[in-house]
Formats: C-alpha cells, structure tokens, sequence
C-alpha cells in the first residue's frame, strides 16, 4: 500500500516536536523554542540525511498555522477592543517603522551593501513576528496582561503599515523613483476594503452566526466558522493582501457573536496542532552554512533588531500616553522580526532588487530573535521595575502624571457614542458608498459588458444608476450627518468623485447632481426610512446577546491608570467552587474587585455577595497584572498540577446480594449505602421480581439483590461488608 510521503512526515514532525516541547516544558522553557529546535532537527539542512520530504506540503500546513493562529487572535481581540488601543498602538507602530527605515538604511550602507538592499532592510527590521509574540505570550500565560493588548493592537497596525511598504517597495525596486500618489492610492485601497469587509462582516455575519447557534450544534459552528474564515482569507489574497489579516478580520467580526464561546473552544485544538506544524516549519528554515557564512552581519542586525525596538516602541508607547512599565514591557514584547520580513525579503528577490543573501539574513536574524523573545518578555516586567525606580523622582512623577492625563482624555473621549457621532458616521456611510460605487465599476459594469447586452454610454449609466440607487440611503445619512455646510459640500464632492468612473469629467457633475435631486425628490422619506433600518440592524448586532457584557466592559474607562479588566474562568477543580463572594474575600486577599460574572450566555452585574462562585464561571475582575497573577493561581488550576489519586478512577454497575443480616431490617437511607460507600442503589431483585430505582424508605431483606452504581474499589468493599466469606 503506497503512503503519501506527507503523512510520513507529519508523523516525524509531531514525533519530534511533541518530545522537544515535553523537554523544554520540563526545563521550564518556552515551548516554540522547543518546535523551532524541533524543525532544525527534521529541516533539510541538518545531517546526516533529510527526514522531511514534502517540504512544499509541509509549508501548506504551516500556513494554516499562521491563519488559525490569527483567527483565534481575532475571536480574543475583537474590533471594540481593537478601537480601545487604536491610538495609542497607532502611535506606538508609527514611531517603530519611522525609527528602522533610515536606521536599517544606515546599517546597509556601512555594510556595504547596494542602496536598493538597504531600503530593504530598513523595511524588513521594521515589522515584529505576530505569530512569534502571539505564541510566547500564551506559553508564559501573560496574554491578559494590559501590555499585552497594546502588543496586540501595533501588531495588527503594522500588518497594515506593511502592506503599504509592500506597495511603496514595489514602486522603488521598478521605476527606482517614490512615488507619494501611488503611496497615497494604495493606503485609501486598504481602508476601502478592509473598512467593507468590517462593514458587510457586521451586518450580516452575527446575525447569521446567532441563528446557526439555536439550531444548529457545535459541529455545524465548527465548519461554518472555518468555511468564513477561509473564504475572507482567500477574499484577502485576491486583493493582494495577507492570509493573517483576513484571518484576523474574520475572527474580531465573529468576536462578537453570541456564540464565541462554543467557537473558540472547538478552534483552540486546530490552532495548537497546526501553529506546531508552523514553528518547526521556522525551524527547518535555518541553515547553518547562511549562519557561518554571514554570521557577523546577523549578530550586529539581530542585536540592531532587539536594542532598537525596544528603544523605539517604548518610546512610541510612551508618547503614546502608557505608563512606563508598560511601555517598556511593549518594547522587550516587540523586539523581533518576522513572517512579514520574510514576506519583503522574498518580494526583494522575485523583484531581482536586492542581493541573495538578503533573504537568509532576515531568515537568520528573525530565528535569532524569536529565540530572544520569550526571555525578554519574561525579563521585561523585573527590567521595567528597575529602570522605573533608577529614574529620578522628578522625572518618574512627570511620566506618571503624563500617562494619567492620557487616559483621562481617552476616557472622556470613550463615553461619546462613536458611531453616533456626526463626523465618524458621515465617514463610515461614505465609505459603504464608495465601496458599491467601487464594486459596480469593477465588477458589474466588466461584467454586462462581457454579456454584450449593453455597450458605451447605456453601459456606463447602467452601472452608474445602479450604484446611485443602492447608495442613495447612505447618501442621504452622509448629507443628514451634520448641518455643517462644509461637510455636505464634501459629500456633493465625493459623490461626483466616484462618479468619474463612469463619465468623463465634464458630465459628472450635471448626471450628479440631476440624478440626486430627482431621487431625493420622489423618495427622500423612504431613503429616511430605508437607512434608519439599517443602522438598527446594523448596531443591533453589537448589542444582542452583549448588553451585559458591553455594561462590565465599559468599567474598564473607570479604572485607575495602572489597572484594567480581565475575564478569569473558574477550574471545576478550584478550591473557591460553591463558595460565596463574601467567603472567598477576593478584595481582602488579592485586591481586586469582582464586577461582573459571565455564566453561559448570562451576565450577573454587579453581583451580589452572596452570589456562588460556580464551576466555568467566568469572573470579570479588576486589578493591577500583579493582582490579577495572584488570583489567577487561585481560580485556573492547570490540569498538570491536579493530583491523579485525588481522582476517580472507574465506576461501573454492578449486582451485590445480601447474605447476611447486615443491613437486614433496614431502609435504604437507614443503610448509609450512599454516605458511607459512596454508591447508588438504582434496582432490587426480590424472589425474582426485579425493580428500579427503588424508593429509599424501602426496607431491606437478606437474599435481596441491589444493582449498585459506584466506583470500582468502594463496591468491593461493599461487597465484602454484605458477604466476608466471599
């Protein structure tokens, strides 16, 4: 029987890593150091002979590592708390890439190298590993942590920022000119796209996915959320972007579904099994001739890497208005280069701009640093402390005093309806209609014309009409949004803008401006009506199966600068199990306040303090890390820390017959069968009668049968009790 060579191979690459991560979790190491480790043994460049064959298969399923890992990223970090950092991870990724850009430049040149490999480099240090950072996070179990939201949020901005410098390099390596237009078209492609697919995501898609979860099972969610997330990520490739920025869009869009929580369980086991895939995948990359070859360019950039991210995105972070712990923790978080590294590194290559040897450096130095990384971040928190209290006293009030008045203005700013606000939802409605103008002209307009039904100026003012009349609601909110003359000035502009796809210059405006007023003329109160639909539909998926948790969120604007919530869920083996809130004394004992619990789809806020602390309960808490650290040892008990004689071992059904006088005379509950053998009477056999379930005022006779349910060892000393001789 012939045996694909694929599954040989995963069954050495599990083989391997699977021993490798017992090893390092033995020696208390991070685990991905352990799969990396794992892949230099397996890769093709370690002698004596190559274990893995189907190399072009096994990089097939390492991307789906990277989709399935930024999938459960998105289902954790959702778009509300995507816009919570949206600021200052904006600030933060700013200050990082605007740093490496000259800074990699520089270091090109004193290298040596040609001027193209230098812009190169500068790029290629300036975006971290998301998929590094996302797993070494988890492995030390600090993705709670605050700096690590913030870590979150530049990752997904510079995914973003790094599909305009794919763009920007792309014209350079060409036409070896910048040109700033084509920069500029590229960056309001990205937000037209990626702002429709958020849009068109949350209208339809929570709604779709709450219905499936009344009907339908966990196997059916399972497959429809995979089968969303495949689809946006080949959705994002045609458009020339990242697989793991479609995966992660899909994943903050299904975040908010009333079913997340049946999602993200059944995800988690595909996410451990094929991010593994993708870390030895890393690990077969290394070659260590590159290594020998080159070695003293990959230590100077490894260590270039690592200074100046930490120097750039703590300061970014900083300027940003964090604390300075924090900021530095971002920074030591931040301190590598990955898979978009090699994404511009390869786009070098196909290019012909850059040397050879560029794209095994980066190989190189981003395999360097993803084995700092788990050491830095766990170093980061000691490191932050010390720097913190070495500074002056001046300077460390000044910080703090810096940060406080940053989150109080982002605070203020937070209690405003953002979506209700006149100039955000002028911006978000003109873009819906840019979006169906875009698509018309792209899609519709190519496509009727294929069929030859209609061709030049009935072909134009087809497509052109029947973009206005699906557009028509949502220009009438982008005239409606504001009073200010300016803005429905701006509309009338972007209106005839978009129209110029279908017209030359010269008719866009009078076609414009007579088709809108004829509209609005005949149907201004159903355009009213229609839009007025669809923003309740639209934020309804917000709300539905979310006001409870939206009102324990909210607190999180409350909370005092170094303090923020997190959701804790209770082992059904933690010691506070059917314990009280007033009982368990959280306050008194760790110093955090409980202000909401999530139990299934049904949240208790604020509870009471009598309120039971139940198993899978979900505890909203707020606290400092280093409080949330401590209760966290309280509440989640690892499975490897349980202890095995503590449980059950087998339970089993089985017949006892009372032979002698020992419960004779007495009921079931007199009989303290329950209580002292921890067993169940659930039948009786009496002079061949048989029934179930007796009733516990049942008096007991010798010669009767009892069908018991209980484990194995209890039973058997039952059943020496009733009968010593056996």
């Amino acid at each position: 029987m012939h045996l694909a060579p694929l599954i040989r191979d995963l069954a050495v690459i599990l083989g391997v890593a699977g021993i490798m991560s017992l090893i390092f979790q033995r020696i208390r190491q991070p685990v991905v150091l352990g799969y990396i480790l794992a892949g230099v043994f397996v890769g093709p460049y370690t002698p004596p002979f190559q274990l893995v064959t189907d190399v072009p298969s096994i990089q097939t399923w390492a991307e789906l590592g990277v989709i399935f890992l930024m999938f459960t990223l998105g289902l954790e970090f959702s778009f509300r708390k995507l816009a919570q950092v949206g600021f200052p991870a904006s600030i933060t990724a700013g200050t990082e890439v605007l740093f490496f850009l000259p800074v990699g430049y520089f270091v090109g040149q004193l290298f040596g190298w040609t001027p193209m490999d230098s812009i190169f480099l500068g790029a290629i240090l300036s975006i971290s590993s998301t998929t590094i950072i996302i797993k070494a996070l988890s492995d030390l179990k600090l993705r709670t942590h605050r700096f690590a939201e913030l870590i979150f949020g530049v990752l997904i901005v510079e995914d973003l920022i790094a599909i305009l410098l794919i763009v920007a390099l792309s014209t350079i390596a060409t036409s070896h000119t910048v040109s700033g237009l084509a920069l500029l078209a590229a960056a309001l492609k990205l937000v037209l796209v990626v702002g429709g697919w958020f849009l068109a995501g949350y209208f339809v898609i929570p709604r779709f996915m709450r219905y499936v979860g009344k009907v339908g099972n966990d196997e059916m969610l399972t497959i429809l959320s995979l089968s969303l997330c495949l689809a946006l990520v080949v959705f994002a490739v045609q458009f020339h972007y990242s697989a793991a920025l479609g995966a992660f869009i899909m994943g903050s869009i299904l975040a908010e579904s009333p079913v997340l929580k049946r999602i993200e369980e059944r995800m988690e086991p595909l996410r451990d099994l094929f991010a593994a895939v993708f870390f030895v995948s890393i690990g077969m990359l290394i070659n260590p001739q590159v290594l020998l070859r080159h070695w003293k360019e990959v230590l100077i950039l490894s260590a270039v890497t690592i200074v100046g991210k930490i120097i750039s995105t703590s300061t970014g972070a900083l300027l940003s208005g964090q604390t300075f712990r924090n900021s530095v923790q971002v920074g030591f978080g931040l301190a590598q280069i990955g898979e978009f590294s090699f994404i511009i590194a390869s786009l070098g290559l196909s290019l012909h701009a850059t040397s050879d040897f560029v794209y095994p450096i980066a190989v190189a130095v981003s395999l360097v640093t993803t084995f700092t990384t788990p050491y830095l971040i766990r170093a980061s928190g000691n490191v932050a402390a010390m720097v913190e209290n070495a500074l002056p006293s001046r300077i460390r009030s000044a910080l703090n005093r810096y940060a406080a008045w940053s989150e109080s203005k982002r605070t203020q700013g937070s209690h405003q309806d953002s979506l209700k606000g006149p100039i955000l939802r002028w911006l978000i409605n003109g873009l819906i209609v840019s979006v169906i103008f875009v698509l018309n002209s792209e899609w519709l307009r190519p496509y009727l014309g294929s069929k030859e039904i209609f061709t030049g100026i009935k072909l134009s003012l087809l497509a052109f009409f029947s973009a206005l009349i699906i557009s028509l609601p949502f220009i009438w909110a982008m005239l409606s949004a504001t009073s200010l003359l300016v803005f429905r000035s701006l509309t009338l502009i972007w209106i005839g803008a978009l129209s110029s796809e279908f017209f030359p210059g010269k008719y866009v405006i009078l076609i414009t401006g007579v088709a809108l007023i004829i509209f609005f003329g005949l149907f201004y109160r159903k355009l009213e009506a229609s839009y007025h639909w669809f923003e309740r539909t639209f934020l309804s998926n917000f709300q539905k199966g979310h006001e409870e948790k939206t009102k324990a969120a909210s607190l999180n604007h409350l909370a005092p600068w170094d303090g923020h919530l997190v959701t804790i869920q209770v082992h059904p083996n933690a010691n506070l199990i059917g314990k009280r809130l007033e009982e368990a004394e959280l306050r008194n004992r760790f110093g955090v306040n409980v202000v909401a619990i999530q139990r299934g789809l049904h949240t208790i806020v604020p509870p009471k303090p009598a309120e039971l602390i139940l198993p899978n309960d979900e505890l909203i808490v707020l606290g400092n890390d280093e409080q949330v650290d401590n209760i966290k040892k309280e509440l989640e008990v690892p499975s490897g820390h349980l202890d095995p004689a503590k449980a059950p071992t087998s339970y089993e059904l089985r017949h006892i017959k009372l032979e002698n006088e020992v419960f004779a005379g007495k009921t079931i509950r007199q009989s303290g069968i329950r209580e002292r053998f921890h067993s169940m009477v659930v039948g009786l056999e009496r002079q061949g009668k048989r029934s179930t379930n007796p009733d516990s005022d049942l008096q007991l006779l010798v010669g009767d049968t009892l069908w018991l349910v209980g484990e194995k060892a209890q039973l058997d000393r039952l059943a020496a009790h009733c009968n010593p001789e056996v």
